[in-house]
């Protein structure tokens, strides 16, 4: 069932649904019968057609006592069978049913329904953006990942349809949200390296220990950096950061310090070059970043937002994004106002139960700032001794005004003894 975690698990099934069947289709949950054919009695498989080839019709039993199976006279039981599925793949299908309970209900709420002709229209959509045929699409989900045409339709078209036509109303277009899709598509875009730890008192180790040794970047990030895509690159990312890329707190600190600059510093001579580096970002829960710049690949000349052709190109790109991201808080607010009681994890799930005052999160709660002053490690090697002032760094990049002057206060309460072991918070901003 739909564990209680602020709507990120709506939001991860969402995902899920637009990355199999295409744009805005999804993964193993969409199914029908194929084109116009009726849905399959129960206890009965469908015959689906893949390049025209039609598959046979099975007959499955269906009391509970038939049997499944006979070994050497010896009966399998259709219970027998459903027990050990149960069992094994219970907990996974039946969440799929619940899933697909809400957005069925949401559906003849608001007077909506999803026609066969819609799913078909969307298999055909998906295949075309691979390239190939509707039934070699088809073959190919059935071969590679077992998925039949059926249970594509049922499970992976219709509630990608489905919860389309429940989210388009939230959509809307802004003329900022094309500036920003043009300056990522066409802007200038940012090659780098980058160190990855866990706590924020490492990577301000790491960021003293490369401004005294801004060569030592690559040695660092094969040794310490958690990344291990990039480890055994020295930290060289595969692909140059955008503007406006996910997550968008990165890729602004990595413009800001590695190519804006500072706007009110006039000194060309201050401008960032390439082997800056920035001080921590917060890329996530337990995730601080350090990049540093490679190269910076400029801007396509010649083009422009004003080209119709661009602009319609960069509004349907715009439109998927946002409509991915209405669909999971859609679902999500049907997760938070339906009542659900799973009794094959026997968990109950009041509606709008995050509403009352004695809610609480059953799981381990972290701080998303950064660790506590106490847990910093001291640095001698990296300060030039226990006693020697680190020096005054802005902000790091995710961490709130609030929780910075929180932070001051601390050190300012500090007894002489806790100053002498504390890490005063050392954070973003390339080294001049």
């Amino acid at each position: 069932m739909i564990a209680k975690d602020g709507g990120r698990t709506a939001h991860a099934w969402v995902v899920g649904l637009t990355l199999l069947g295409g744009a805005t289709t999804a993964s193993a949950y969409a199914q029908q019968a194929p084109r116009g054919a009726a849905a399959a009695p129960a206890g009965r498989a469908t015959a689906g057609v893949i390049d025209g080839a039609t598959a046979n019709e099975v007959k499955v039993p269906v009391n509970p006592t038939d049997a499944i199976a006979v070994v050497n006279d010896q009966i399998i039981s259709r219970q027998q069978l459903a027990d050990e599925c149960v069992a094994r793949k219970g907990k996974e299908i039946l969440e799929t049913l619940i899933n697909r309970a809400l957005i069925e209900q949401a559906l003849k709420a608001q007077k909506k329904e999803v026609t066969a002709a819609e799913i078909d229209q969307e298999i055909d959509s998906v295949a075309g953006r691979f390239g190939i045929g509707r039934d070699a699409w088809l073959r190919t989900l059935d071969k590679e990942r077992g998925i039949s045409p059926y249970q594509y339709a049922r499970d992976v078209i219709y509630p990608s349809v489905a919860m389309r036509k429940l989210s388009e109303d939230r959509v809307q277009v802004t003329e900022e949200d094309l500036k920003q899709a043009f300056e990522t598509h066409y802007g200038d875009k940012l090659r780098c390296r980058l160190i990855m730890v866990d706590k924020l008192g490492k990577a301000q180790d790491i960021w003293e220990a490369l401004r005294k040794n801004p060569a030592g970047f690559e040695k660092i990030a094969q040794e310490q950096s958690m990344d291990l895509a990039t480890r055994s690159l020295g930290g060289l990312l595969g692909e140059p950061i955008t503007r406006h890329a996910q997550p968008k707190n990165v890729s602004d600190a990595a413009f800001a310090q590695l190519l804006d600059g500072d706007p009110n510093d006039k000194d060309p001579n201050h401008k960032p070059k390439d082997g800056d580096f920035t001080g921590p970002i917060q890329a996530g829960e337990g995730a601080w970043l350090i990049l540093r710049r490679e190269e910076v690949q400029p801007a396509i000349a010649n083009v422009s937002l004003e080209n119709e052709m661009i602009r319609r190109k960069m509004h349907e790109i715009v439109y998927d994004n946002k409509l991915k991201e209405a669909m999971g808080d859609v679902f999500g607010d049907l997760v938070k106002k339906a009542a659900i009681e799973n009794k094959l994890t026997s968990s109950v799930k009041l509606a709008n139960e995050e509403q009352d005052p004695d809610f609480r999160v059953d799981k381990d709660v972290k701080l998303m700032a950064g660790d506590s002053q106490a847990d910093l490690p001291p640095s001698p090697a990296a300060t030039g001794g226990a006693d020697a002032p680190r020096p005054k760094l802005p902000t790091p990049a995710a961490v709130s005004s609030d929780t910075a002057a929180q932070f001051e206060k601390l050190k300012e309460t500090k007894t002489p003894q806790a100053k002498a072991k504390g890490a005063v918070t050392p954070s973003a901003g390339s080294p001049k």
